[in-house]
């Protein structure tokens, strides 16, 4: 083959790849418009950030490569200017435009998690149950959805008593996770004893519930069963595995069983409504 067949050759696979993405804008715009961007990928997501810094260049294999480097769209607005700037075919400009929008987003989280207390770490959660059990009337089962950064969005009891598992119960609860758009889910069981420990049901329907929730997913991070004495976490045992998410959604898990993050903790008398069987 001489070197202009191979030209040729060339310039036609440049050619059906551009024509594989002709008009590929557009659609992306115009799905997101239509149907939101819950459904988006994360690589659609950041494809959708950087049209407004790279107008008119291809940026799909851009936005895989971002996915793939920081670990989702989390990941590049948190990731250093510098990092991202290094990032072949991105640029200090889109760079910078990139930590504007995370500031942004950082600011409009701050106005929406106002009077919402931080639960996703252990000992947040430990202490919120704590601080609310004598609330939770009698014996009881809670679920608490979550935010990407830990916060509460919702918190539902699921049932009254110690049967928490059954399939009404339950459905209503995937319900809940659904309709909030919870990035992560806590389980609460309010138990009469003085210091709870999970039977064979509690173990069996966690993982069941768990195994639920992570085709959505969703983590379960913990359940934890509150006595009168103390409680019991059954990720902190070891009860409940965690395993098989994207590498954004394991870092929530990790998150959950690390240090406590400096956020605003709970304050006395702040919170006081979140155990309510009424909706906010």
């Amino acid at each position: 083959m001489n070197s202009m067949e191979s030209g040729k050759n060339t310039f036609l696979s440049r050619s059906l790849a551009n024509s594989a993405h002709a008009g590929h804008r557009e659609r992306l715009r115009r799905r997101a418009l239509l149907e939101g961007i819950d459904d988006l990928r994360p690589h659609e997501l950041l494809e959708l950030l950087l049209y407004y810094a790279i107008p008119r260049r291809d940026v799909n294999a851009l936005a895989h490569a971002l996915d793939e480097q920081f670990g989702g769209v989390y990941g590049v607005l948190r990731a250093d200017e510098g990092a991202l700037a290094a990032v072949p075919g991105l640029g200090g400009r889109a760079a910078r435009w990139l930590k504007r929008v995370s500031a942004l987003c950082d600011a409009y989280a701050l106005l929406r998690a106002e009077g919402r207390p931080m639960l996703g770490n252990l000992r947040c959660f430990r202490e919120f149950a704590r601080k609310y059990r004598p609330f939770a009337g009698g014996e009881a089962a809670w679920q608490f959805c979550l935010t990407y950064e830990g916060r509460l969005l919702l918190a539902r009891p699921i049932a009254v008593g110690t049967a928490w598992a059954e399939p009404e119960c339950l459905r209503a609860a995937v319900g809940d996770v659904v309709s909030s758009h919870a990035h992560s889910v806590l389980l609460a069981q309010f138990v009469d004893a003085a210091l709870p420990a999970p039977d064979d049901y509690d173990l069996e329907n966690t993982a069941a519930y768990a195994a639920t929730l992570q085709r959505l997913d969703v983590p379960l991070l913990d359940h934890l069963l509150v006595g009168s004495e103390g409680d019991h976490s059954m990720r902190d045992r070891g009860e409940l595995l965690m395993g098989g998410f994207s590498r954004e959604v394991a870092r929530v898990s990790e998150r959950y069983m690390g240090p406590l993050l400096p956020a605003r903790n709970l304050r006395e008398g702040e919170d006081e409504d979140w155990l309510s069987f009424e909706d906010e």
